[in-house]
């Protein structure tokens, strides 16, 4: 009896962590390497321009060395056996986001900040105001990976029927239903990250293009349409504030106090030069100072001013690499299902890396979204290493080679 009993929890284990079938030569350590030389950057840019939270950097210098933990057992657990629990990741990421959208009462509620209601606290109390001292964390973090896990299975599951039409909508409907609650928060920069993403999966999940073409030609002009009708006096859709920071982009000299944010970032940005300050050893005040969240979103700025312009060259080629070596583990994945979460977390990431650095450099209208491994924030930054560990997990079961034979070169041939 206790030794069945035992037989059935070990191969319940081995379900989970499958260690005798990793190739462990194929542990990705220099995506590793990556992630862990942004991270520390950050945190020493943290540590710099953290004001009245002199623990804030660290606090997240404390979540990165657990956080190497977090990846090195991820790695280990077989990214199939959390494939399963798809509609179980669905269900909780759409609970999370309607109890920051109903809830308002102990022990889990709702919480707002700059009229923003984006954030679940645990426990504090509800009527303290700014001195609510409850945990909290951003649902949305847990939504990105929990819909990239259930795209990449729901995709799998029917994948033999990929070429009808109802896959491609039943995966546009329960993505949109997720984004929904997101968008109303209001947070519009996450919603469009979601939906570049899942377009990105669309797009390799192998559906035919002839269903995505007629989307891409209708979506095209209205979305053009529609960026030009949230400019008018009479839209509905976007928040008077929301309007404000597209039509700041658009035309800054009529909009001075919206665009402070972005101006003092350009000022600090310039200011850093060639080689950046610190390489320079200028110890005079920094532009970064007089830039609202520098430590978050804003976080690139500092690296442009302490840095300098090769310093900025240089982050933004680790980013590079990164991606390109999460393209890399999709194309070398063991399976269909490996391949399309590396292919969603590539999308994820390389749209929050590039909408943080367009906003920072007025690229694009002024909206917060964290820059990966870099900006203050540890929900972010735990979701952010969690989805390295599953990718490291996909690496380390890689394509099995097929030896080619000359019969199998006839075969081929129809010989």
């Amino acid at each position: 009896m206790l030794k069945d009993i035992l037989e059935s929890i070990g191969g319940f284990l081995y379900k989970i962590f499958s260690i005798k079938d990793y190739s462990y030569k194929d542990f990705n350590i220099l995506l590793l390497t990556i992630v862990y030389a942004l991270g520390f950057v950050g945190i020493y840019l943290i540590s710099i321009l953290q004001d009245e939270d002199e623990n804030m950097y660290q606090r997240q210098l404390a979540v990165y060395l657990a956080g190497l933990l977090v990846v090195i057992v991820l790695s280990l657990v077989n990214y199939h056996f959390i494939g399963k629990m798809f509609i179980l990741l669905y269900l909780a990421s759409l609970g999370l986001l309607l109890i920051c959208r109903f809830s308002n009462s102990l022990p889990i509620y709702g919480w707002s900040h700059y009229d923003a209601r984006r954030w679940i606290k645990i426990g504090g109390d509800p009527t303290a105001g700014v001195d609510n001292k409850g945990f909290e964390f951003q649902p949305a973090e847990i939504t990105k990976i929990a819909m990239i896990i259930f795209l990449a299975k729901l995709f799998d599951v029917c994948y033999k029927h990929i070429k009808k039409i109802w896959v491609m909508l039943l995966a546009m409907v329960l993505m949109a239903a997720q984004v929904l609650f997101i968008l109303i928060q209001p947070d519009l920069s996450t919603s469009i990250v979601l939906l570049c993403m899942f377009a990105v999966m669309l797009f390799a999940s192998h559906v035919p293009l002839k269903f995505i073409l007629p989307f891409v030609l209708i979506g095209v002009p209205s979305a053009y349409g529609l960026f030009w009708y949230v400019q008018q006096d009479y839209q509905v859709l976007l928040r008077p504030w929301q309007q404000n920071r597209i039509l700041a982009m658009l035309h800054p000299e009529l909009y001075p106090e919206l665009m402070y944010q972005q101006t003092n970032a350009a000022a600090a940005i310039r200011s850093g030069g060639v080689i950046g300050k610190l390489l320079s050893g200028d110890t005079g005040v920094r532009g970064t100072m007089f830039v609202p969240v520098k430590e978050s979103d804003f976080i690139f700025t500092a690296v442009c001013e302490e840095f300098g312009f090769i310093g900025a060259v240089v982050v933004i080629l680790l980013y590079f690499f990164m991606i390109l070596i999460i393209i890399r583990i999709a194309r070398r994945a063991k399976d269909y299902l490996g391949m399309m979460i590396a292919v969603g977390a590539g999308a994820l990431l390389a749209f929050q890396i590039f909408i943080n650095i367009g906003v920072v450099t007025s690229i694009l209208p002024n909206t917060g979204i964290a820059l990966p491994f870099m900006s203050q924030g540890l929900s972010t930054l735990v979701m952010d290493l969690i989805l390295i560990g599953i990718l490291m997990n996909i690496s380390m079961q890689p394509k099995e080679e097929k030896k080619v034979t000359v019969k199998d070169e006839f075969e081929e041939l129809d010989l």
